[in-house]
This record gives C-alpha cells, structure tokens and sequence, in this order.
C-alpha cells in the first residue's frame, strides 16, 4: 500500500469504531492485493470504492455507515457500511444473500432483472430465491450491502472478492 492509499484508508478509519479497523485495513489490502485503487468518494461522508481502471469497475465500498435496513435507518447505528459485488460467485453464506434480499426489497421490488443498460448480457446479477419458491433476478452492476458482519466471514468476502475479480480478468482476456 503506498503513502496515497494509506492516506484515503486512514481517514476512514479514523471515524469507524475500533473493533472494525483490522477488519476493514485486512480487506483494503487484500482489495489493492488484487489490483483494485482506493479512491475516495466526493461525499459529505467518507467513503471508498475500490475499482481497477482495467475494468472500469468498483468491487469492494467501504463507508462511514451503513445502508439502511431492518428497519434501522441509514447510519443509525455505530457500524460501518461495507458493500460488494459478487455476482459470479454462486454459492455463498446467509449474510450475502441477506444483503441481496434487502436490496429487493428496499425498493419493493422495483429494481429486480435486468436493467437493459447494455453492460452485459443479462448474466450478471444475482438470482435470489424466496422460500415459497419464487426467483428474482436482481442486475450486478449494484452492489451489495453486507449487515452485520463479523471477523468470521472476512474469509468467504476475499473469496467473493477473488472469484468476482478472476470473472472479470477472464472477461477481459476474452
């Protein structure tokens, strides 16, 4: 990580509760390990999206608080908002797939399939399946907020960040 990098991580961090400090510098460095450039958005709150200019692409925000959810409202509890894209990857844990049901149904479904942007071909997103059966599509140019994660699933999100960032140097090569 050179001086620039640390310099954008630290001003996160400096306004994050401790206890997600190693959290979030582990997967800054694993984000930059990859190729990804933490750039610091232009918003009254600190926030970071990691993105490789190769690909034109953010798969890894970090900000000050999280998205709104359940019910709590954005930013009002003392938890830092991290959010992912990992949509080639297609198994994956509760957490991530509760974090694709919450977009859903933010937005009472309005945002669901593919959005037609001419991006992909309609490939890439998540598909998401409700108990009684039902399937909907939600389009992966989005990314996903992550609630309540914990130290125990850094692991699987530098999987999901990997295998997302093998898709797209696979797509590129092709």
């Amino acid at each position: 990580m050179n001086e620039k990098q640390r310099s954008i991580l630290n001003e996160l961090l400096s306004y994050i509760d401790l206890k997600y400090n190693s959290m979030f510098l582990d997967l800054a460095e694993y984000a930059i390990s990859l190729g990804y450039t933490p750039v610091r958005n232009k918003t009254s709150d600190v926030s970071i999206d990691f993105r490789k200019n190769k690909f034109k692409k953010t798969i890894l925000k970090m900000e000050v608080n999280e998205q709104k959810h359940n019910g709590y409202k954005f930013g009002e509890r003392n938890i830092p908002g991290l959010r992912l894209r990992f949509f080639a990857v297609k198994e994956y844990s509760d957490i991530f797939s509760n974090g694709i049901q919450n977009v859903i149904e933010e937005y009472d479904g309005r945002y669901t399939g593919c959005y037609g942007c001419g991006r992909c071909d309609g490939s890439e997103g998540y598909n998401f399946i409700y108990p009684d059966g039902r399937k909907v599509y939600r389009c992966g140019s989005e990314l996903i907020s992550i609630f309540d994660f914990t130290e125990k699933h850094i692991p699987e999100i530098k999987e999901l960040l990997r295998i997302q960032d093998a898709y797209y140097v696979e797509k590129l090569e092709n």
